[in-house]
């Protein structure tokens, strides 16, 4: 066990995503980080609370997204890279410490998340975000095609599209908003996993009339997961690096009980892993992230294991 290990322990301190080593050093081969950001809450459809704020308990919402970054550290002591370097079996068993440089550089207001993902491209750094809300996605992309600009495909798995067209600030319109800021083309925008009666028909328009690509759930259902995975990849020929962004409301609530937007009937995790690891096996992946886990429902770490192990797998990205 490493002195650091023993030092928190001792002391009670949240460990650091999969123990890599704290720094603020965006020059590494990937940048761990976590951006508790709850952003603004949909208590019903007729109310939204600002970001901060804690409203009553409701059906559509639930709070406390900005604990996430810190309850996936704990759970991610698992997969810790202490243990003889984080050994990955999925990998052809590469040992991870020996082939990447990964800090974790802890946790930072959404006002900085620009600056840092800037940094980081500038080095060809990878950036593995934990957040709150879904809007941090647009400070990151933002931030990156400022340092380095390449065309970016962007593969979203979402129950929602969150191609609104207001309010700027709300985690459902980060996609459009960098479209019209161009930081991404439309038809590199991909989207995976919408379901439900939560879609607005203006996003359904603006989808098709922009080409973007959405595959809903049921889609996957009709024509099996390999083929639309043929799909997406061919979809990102054209592209030099890929965005991937995980809303865990993609993900059925049997597998992660402790979401803030959930929605019955998603995906399982290993078809998650399927798509991702599809992708990965596409392009460079520039950046990762994860939002919308509320550990408040969580139920024996159950979220917070899937959500580091999603993580983990972003890391494989480096290692293929």
């Amino acid at each position: 066990m490493s002195e650091r290990r023993v030092a928190r322990m001792l002391h009670g301190e949240i460990p650091t995503l999969f123990e890599a080593p704290p720094s603020q050093d965006y020059t590494k081969d990937i940048i761990l980080l976590g951006v508790p950001y709850e952003g603004i809450l949909v208590a019903d459809r007729h109310t939204l609370y600002p970001p901060g704020s804690h409203p009553p308990e409701s059906f559509y919402a639930r709070s406390g997204a900005d604990r996430a970054p810190d309850a996936i550290r704990q759970a991610s002591v698992i997969y810790s890279l202490e243990h003889e370097g984080g050994i990955a079996a999925e990998v052809n068993f590469a040992n991870i410490s020996e082939r990447l440089e990964i800090i974790d550089a802890g946790n930072h207001k959404v006002e900085g998340a620009e600056d840092i993902a800037e940094q980081a491209a500038q080095s060809d750094a990878m950036t593995i975000t934990l957040e709150g809300d879904h809007l941090v996605p647009l400070p990151l992309i933002r931030g990156k095609q400022k340092g380095k600009r390449v065309r970016t495909g962007v593969v979203v798995f979402d129950s929602h599209l969150d191609l609104h067209l207001s309010p700027p600030l709300w985690a459902g319109s980060q996609w459009r908003t960098l479209i019209d800021e161009g930081y991404v083309q439309p038809e590199d925008l991909i989207i995976v996993g919408p379901r439900g009666v939560t879609q607005s028909q203006h996003e359904i328009e603006y989808a098709r009339e922009h080409n973007v690509m959405v595959i809903p759930l049921q889609q996957i259902d009709d024509q099996g997961l390999s083929p639309v995975c043929e799909q997406i990849v061919r979809r990102l020929q054209p592209v030099d690096s890929v965005y991937i962004s995980l809303d865990i409301d993609v993900v059925d609530p049997g597998f992660c009980p402790a979401q803030k937007y959930p929605d019955a009937a998603g995906f399982s995790p290993r078809e998650i892993l399927t798509m991702m690891r599809r992708v990965i096996a596409t392009r460079p992946i520039s950046g990762f992230d994860l939002c919308c886990f509320s550990p408040r429902y969580d139920e024996g770490q159950r979220g917070a294991l899937l959500a580091a192990r999603f993580a983990l797998e972003a890391v494989y990205a480096r290692l293929r």
